[in-house]
């Protein structure tokens, strides 16, 4: 297993499983998300990569999203659920994982779904190992990618996207499929832009428009270009 914990963490718990009965507004948590912590950071550069893409988007970016916009679904193999809620609800999980890959999210559009609570709570973390070699790197991400691809054909989420109003609608875009468009297009403007700088240079085009700008007086034209 790639699942670690440490001994003042585990004296957290009981404090955690309280969450449980505490007052989170309509109506209590059915999951509770904690921090994760990469351990395999220091073992090579790419173990520092998935250690501080695991932050970012899973801890910083989630953590945001539950507490503010509520459209937080479940992503680690550490959080808890509420089991009786499970139970007669069919599980959390969908029946086959080569079907859905990321079948743990589903629990997440299940309790949203049904307008129920998710919440994530910085007090407290685990440990996880994540793999360190190029090839189980590529090999995860195309897992997850894929299985992202997956998920906007299933009618959990059709029905979610007739539910959410336009705000949440746009937050749970980047939960999901979204981070990777979003991410694609940041890739390919910056090779636009490291393509084009050169050929400005190289045409004259950069000097007339900076003789231009320097002519009518606009400054951020000017520094613009000089960048």
């Amino acid at each position: 297993m790639n699942q670690d914990n440490y001994w003042e963490e585990a004296l957290k718990m009981r404090n955690l499983l309280e969450e449980f009965d505490e007052d989170h507004g309509l109506r209590p948590p059915t999951i509770l998300s904690v921090c994760g912590h990469i351990f395999t950071e220091s073992i090579s550069s790419f173990g520092w990569f998935m250690s501080n893409q695991e932050t970012s988007f899973v801890t910083i970016a989630q953590g945001v999203l539950a507490t503010l916009l509520k459209v937080f679904f479940q992503y680690r193999h550490a959080d808890l659920f509420e089991k009786i809620f499970r139970i007669i609800r069919g599980d959390k999980s969908k029946a086959s994982s080569g079907i859905n890959l990321s079948e743990d999210i589903f629990a997440g559009f299940n309790s949203t779904l049904r307008q129920e609570n998710i919440t994530h709570y910085e007090y407290i973390q685990v440990g996880k190992g994540r793999d360190v070699g190029l090839n189980q790197i590529s090999l995860f991400e195309a897992k997850v990618v894929c299985s992202n691809g997956e998920q906007i054909l299933t009618r959990d989420i059709y029905h979610l996207g007739h539910q959410f109003d336009f705000f949440h609608m746009l937050s749970y875009y980047f939960t999901t499929v979204g981070l990777y468009v979003s991410s694609m297009i940041v890739v390919i403007i910056a090779h636009l832009f490291l393509y084009d700088k050169p050929y400005l240079s190289l045409s004259g085009l950069e000097y007339a428009i900076m003789k231009k700008a320097l002519m009518r007086g606009n400054n951020p034209l000017k520094a613009a270009m000089a960048s």
